[in-house]
């Protein structure tokens, strides 16, 4: 009898191998797939060496997502030793009571040798799939890793999807995956989705890639749906929740979320509530105008100069030019994100009028279930200018509103103002540094205050360095009002005012803050709640994604496209060919 050696032969063996575990996983908790993981214990048959899992189906379907764990660990690459037990964990959307079996190719290159493994299992008669008519999901893990306590913050996220697998964006759903005993709780979750964008470029998707060693071809590029979808969330410390996006029924209807976000009026004066406030914008520069604290029913206002808005910056005051603040622009070109269930937003961009070169983009979010109001501002200096004041994060109230101010310092401690008894314009009531977390202005007889919460500062050069400053700071005043604002550039609020001071082209300011109105009982105070409210808004959440791999995307590696058509090499470089 001729022996042929097992290097020339490729040999195929089949072996249903005794389970040694199972398990039917959910997404729940930061676990992102639904999965079934099988378990190979007398692996004794495919021999010893390294082996390297290859193709894993489901019932004679391609699973292209797994991971393999051996010896308690997930290895980095899909390489056992073949006499050891392993365990297989595959992405798939199970359902209850089924029977499943999977099967795992297996090459030892060195040996020449290929065989496969078989497990066979059957679901618990639980909950499995949330809904077969929905036949694609995604997870979104969302982690809480700052240990705050998280209520009600948004979250604000984008995904990209081929667009074959969603004809609309009526169809998608939001899930939330909890474990509850030994199954699993679904709940429905409120979103808003915006910012759709679909890329399909004909010349482009025809072009094909060609495996070098296969000769197989793939497409480089698949059209794709992408869009933004925001969403609330309650988080304990430290805790991981599982979002799934469902998508793919077409016969899906629109969904409708009950909301307590209303938003009415036209143009740039609308007003916007919610179960804590009621906000009025200005009808000709869209800022923030009046605010009604709803739980109180005190309406907070200024009113006392110019256009009367609470919210002023940013501002410059370059003489002999006027000063100008934001609020005082005239129907600024603006775009907008419809009231939905989540948020409402409006985007003001355009320049200052004087000087020439200052171009400033100011956002407002505002957003169901929580009292935070979000304001983003960037100023750009496209010219050097010299200036007596640039600022921003100003908001400006009638002295009948308040008569006391507070601040979280960054030593942790609470300093408190009685207004009756600071310093008075135009010297400041108080001097804070940057990166006060907090300031807030109250009223001890009313029961209700409004706070700027100090979220982020970037203040770079778009030229390189940091953009133009003269030691920033954030202060107090107290005169014909109370306000609050930002220095950047601020010679103006010194007792040397006369001062021109330069600013470099290039210079960026981005602020973010939170506005809170809020109302308190005397004897409890308000300072636990903002310095929770701050912790919540400041720490951004953890966000990770994971898709399954699409049957579409190719299974090797897609080179990219580094350079345009060039002459290779590099001239003196060595090892450059020479010409010819």
């Amino acid at each position: 009898m001729k022996i042929i050696p097992a290097s020339l032969v490729l040999a195929l063996a089949v072996l249903v191998l005794a389970a040694r575990s199972q398990e039917f996983g959910y997404p729940a908790g930061g676990e992102a797939w639904y999965f079934l993981k099988a378990g190979f214990a007398n692996t004794t048959f495919v021999g010893p060496g390294t082996w390297t899992v290859g193709r894993v189906s489901v019932n004679g379907e391609c699973a292209r997502d797994f991971a393999v764990f051996q010896g308690g660990k997930e290895l980095t690459n899909p390489e056992i030793q073949g006499d050891k037990a392993f365990d297989l964990k595959v992405r798939w959307s199970w359902a209850k009571g089924q029977a499943y079996e999977v099967k795992a190719e297996l090459e030892n290159a060195k040996a020449g040798r290929t065989t496969a493994v078989t497990w066979k299992g059957k679901s618990p008669a639980k909950k499995g799939y949330w809904n077969a008519a929905w036949k694609n999901y995604l997870a979104l893990v969302v982690s809480e890793d700052h240990n705050v306590e998280r209520m009600n913050v948004p979250v604000h996220t984008g995904f990209g999807v081929l667009s074959h697998y969603l004809k609309s964006t009526d169809e998608i759903r939001l899930v939330k995956a909890d474990i509850q005993g030994d199954d699993v709780a679904y709940t429905e979750v409120p979103f808003q989705i915006y910012d759709v964008r679909i890329w399909n470029d004909p010349k482009i998707t025809a072009l094909v890639d060609k495996d070098e060693k296969t000769g197989k071809t793939s497409p480089r590029y698949h059209p794709t749906t992408s869009f933004n979808l925001a969403f609330l969330t309650t988080l304990k410390p430290k805790e991981k929740a599982t979002y799934l996006v469902f998508y793919n029924n077409p016969g899906a209807r629109k969904p409708t979320f009950k909301t307590d976000l209303k938003v009415t009026g036209t143009g740039l004066g609308k007003t916007i509530e919610n179960d804590f406030y009621k906000v009025v914008l200005h009808p000709k520069s869209g800022t923030i105008y009046e605010v009604t604290e709803k739980s109180s029913a005190v309406k907070l206002e200024h009113k006392l100069e110019t256009n009367g808005s609470i919210h002023w910056n940013p501002d410059v005051y370059s003489p002999p030019h006027a000063w100008y603040h934001c609020s005082d622009w005239d129907n600024p070109p603006y775009t907008e994100d419809a009231a939905g269930p989540i948020f409402y937003s409006l985007r003001r961009e355009a320049p200052l009028p004087q000087p020439a070169g200052i171009q400033v983009a100011i956002t407002y979010f505002f957003y169901s279930g929580t009292p935070v109001i979000i304001a983003e501002s960037l100023m750009e200096i496209k010219n050097d200018v010299f200036v007596e004041s640039l600022r921003n994060a100003e908001v400006v109230f009638n002295k009948a509103m308040f008569n006391r101010a507070a601040a979280r310092t960054v030593e942790g401690k609470l300093e408190t103002w009685d207004f009756a008894s600071t310093r008075m314009h135009p010297k400041h009531a108080a001097v804070l540094r940057p990166d006060t977390p907090w300031v807030a202005f109250y009223g001890d007889a009313k029961g209700v205050g409004f706070a700027s919460l100090f979220l982020d500062l970037s203040l770079p050069n778009r030229h390189g360095g940091p953009a133009s400053q003269q030691q920033p700071y954030i202060y107090i005043q107290n005169g014909p009002w109370y306000y609050m604002s930002r220095g950047f550039v601020y010679s103006f609020g010194s007792n040397n005012q006369t001062r021109m001071l330069p600013v470099k082209a290039g210079s960026i300011y981005y602020d973010k803050n939170a506005f809170v109105p809020f109302s308190f009982k005397k004897e409890t105070g308000f300072a636990g709640i903002l310095d929770k409210t701050y912790a919540a808004w400041k720490y951004s959440l953890g966000l990770t994604d994971s898709f399954e791999t699409y049957a579409e995307s190719p299974e090797g590696w897609i080179v990219p496209i580094l350079t345009e058509p060039f002459e290779e090499g590099v001239k003196g470089a060595i090892g450059t060919p020479k010409k010819k």
